[in-house]
C-alpha cells in the first residue's frame, strides 16, 4: 500500500463518512487485521465511537471481521473497495445510460446506503421518483 492510495482512502472516507470513521478506517489500512480493544488503544477513541465507526464501514462492505486462533474477532479495512468509491459516478452514469432514471436511482441508493433489502430499496426509489413527479406537476401548474 503507498502513502499515495492510503492517502486517498483518508481523503474518500473523510468526505463520505465523517473524521472518525476515517480515523478508524485509515489506522485499519495502515496496521492490518486488529481486535476491537486495540483499535480503541491506538486510536485514542471511545468504544462506543469505534464500534459505531465499524458498523458503517461493514455495513458499505469497506472492512470485514473474523474470528482468529485464539476466538477472537479482527478487524481487517479493504482498501481496494474504499478506492472503488472514485468509480461511483460511473457506475451511476452507466446504470442511467442503460436503464432510465430508475435504475440510476436504485444503484445511487445502494451506493449511499450500503446494504439495504430490496423492499427498502424499492420504498425509497418509490417515494423519491413521487417526491420527483410532484416537483414537476407544481412547476408546470405554476
Amino acid at each position: 500500500m503507498t502513502q499515495a492510495e492510503i492517502k486517498l482512502c483518508s481523503l474518500l472516507l473523510q468526505e463520505h463518512f465523517g473524521e472518525i470513521v476515517e480515523k478508524i478506517g485509515v489506522h485499519l489500512i495502515k496496521t492490518g487485521s486488529q481486535p476491537l480493544r486495540v483499535i480503541v488503544h491506538d486510536t485514542g477513541t471511545s468504544l462506543d465511537q469505534v464500534k459505531k465507526a465499524l458498523c458503517v464501514l461493514i455495513h458499505h462492505n469497506l472492512v470485514i471481521y473474523h474470528v482468529n486462533k485464539r476466538s477472537v474477532v479482527e478487524y481487517e479495512a479493504q482498501c481496494s473497495r474504499v478506492l472503488r468509491m472514485l468509480r461511483y459516478p460511473r457506475y451511476i452514469y452507466t446504470t442511467k445510460t442503460l436503464y432510465s432514471d430508475t435504475g440510476e436511482l436504485i444503484v445511487e441508493e445502494l451506493l449511499l446506503n450500503g446494504k439495504m433489502t430490496m423492499s427498502a430499496v424499492v420504498k425509497k426509489v418509490a417515494d423519491r421518483l413521487t417526491e420527483t413527479m410532484e416537483g414537476q406537476y407544481w412547476i408546470y401548474s405554476s
